[in-house]
């Protein structure tokens, strides 16, 4: 079945969801390394050029930046999703609510519900060999008021041990929620821009020195919302820049900076502790936004990122977040710590097909069933305008 991208849609945007999809299954996989998980809970003692060196405290950690990529999703989430409330003149909220919840939610139950199924087929050795990331994941719980909790995403009060990936779409839907507010905020910013990016940058940076969650995240997905309302505006800047004879440099310096600023917690970490540490992971928030902003501002990102190979990958990518973990959990066991490389060789592979198979038999379904339940729940008037507008279609 091919998958076109809807008119107006920037598919170098999708391709990177994939690529942050990629990136954290990377990660995860990485971690059942048992000198990569302990590089990461410490970098005390970790040699020069060593396998720990490499992933967590030099540049190639981008590769590995798994919880960083997260941001980028974030981003992303708050500019798609402001995009279409603020080009309409008048937005069907009793539509969007259930469009939304359905997209999100039947996926994430879906996918609670396999990996219940994974760990009960294969379940966790505890091998402490393994190192203390694969220690940490095992004895969930598979009660049903455990995974009713996962699978409801906002009632969960700790992170998910029977899909952790979850805890990141607690915050999906808490921002999908509070939308016609992003909205409001997103609209607010086309004044003094600079002055808004500022705020939401400083108390996310707040928010990770004292360590208040909603803080944390929250202004992620304001900061994509403000991309989407000054998406024009943005487009002229980033057009007028390009065309300077020193344009191209600096957009490579830019275009640089946001994944540099993403990893620049691990590259500074053996230097700094206390709140100075805290404040390097907030500048993952700022890095997150560049990389949105460099893909979609700058058009000869766009070919490479067009490739139908990253295509695909977006068309996946909220399936593979969602499906990868238990694999790579139950391979990393089963296959122990001295073969942990061979349990990546079969996770990895294994992921995506699942993430296709999952994709074309539950998300695709339940895109259907979410635009089915904003039709049914549309205000009259949109309903109205939107059986004018198939009409015209037809004739």
């Amino acid at each position: 079945m091919s998958r076109l991208p809807s008119p107006g849609r920037l598919v170098a945007l999708d391709s990177l969801r994939g690529v942050a999809a990629l990136i954290v299954l990377v990660h995860h996989v990485s971690m059942t390394a048992p000198a990569v998980s302990a590089a990461y809970e410490s970098s005390a003692g970790v040699e020069f050029l060593s396998v720990g060196w490499w992933t967590t405290l030099s540049p190639l950690k981008l590769l590995f930046a798994g919880p960083e990529f997260v941001l980028v999703f974030f981003v992303l989430s708050g500019f798609v999703l402001v995009r279409s409330p603020l080009a309409a003149p008048a937005y069907d909220w009793m539509a969007y609510y259930p469009r939304r919840v359905i997209r999100l939610v039947v996926p994430v139950v879906i996918s609670v519900g396999l990996a219940a199924a994974w760990i009960y087929f294969f379940p966790r050795t505890g091998d402490p060999g393994g190192g203390a990331w694969l220690a940490r994941q095992d004895n969930p719980s598979l009660g049903l008021g455990n995974l009713l909790r996962e699978a409801s995403i906002i009632t969960e009060t700790s992170r998910p041990d029977v899909n952790p990936p979850l805890w990141s779409l607690a915050w999906e839907m808490w921002f999908s929620l509070l939308l016609p507010v992003g909205v409001v905020l997103a609209a607010a910013t086309r004044r003094w821009t600079g002055l808004w990016a500022a705020l939401f940058l400083a108390v996310s940076a707040y928010g990770y020195v004292t360590g208040i969650e909603p803080l944390m995240y929250l202004p992620a997905f304001a900061l994509g919302a403000l991309l989407a309302a000054n998406f024009e505006s943005l487009q002229a800047g980033a057009a007028s820049l390009a065309a300077r004879r020193w344009g191209t440099a600096a957009w490579i310096g830019l275009t640089a900076l946001g994944p540099l600023l993403l990893i620049a917690h691990w590259l500074a970490r053996p230097l700094l502790t206390g709140p100075w540490s805290d404040l390097t992971l907030a500048l993952r928030v700022p890095g997150a936004v560049l990389v949105v902003a460099a893909v979609a501002l700058w058009p000869p990102l766009h070919r490479p990122l067009t490739a139908p190979p990253l295509v695909w990958l977006g068309t996946v990518s909220f399936t593979l977040y969602l499906v990868h973990f238990p694999i790579v959990v139950t391979f990393g066991n089963l296959f122990g710590p001295e073969l942990w490389w061979l349990g990546a060789l079969v996770s990895v592979p294994l992921s995506l097909v699942l993430a296709e198979l999952m994709t074309r038999w539950v998300e695709q379904p339940s895109l259907k069933l979410a635009a089915a339940a904003g039709r049914a729940f549309a205000h009259p008037f949109h309903a109205a305008r939107l059986q004018a507008d198939n009409g015209r279609a037809d004739n």
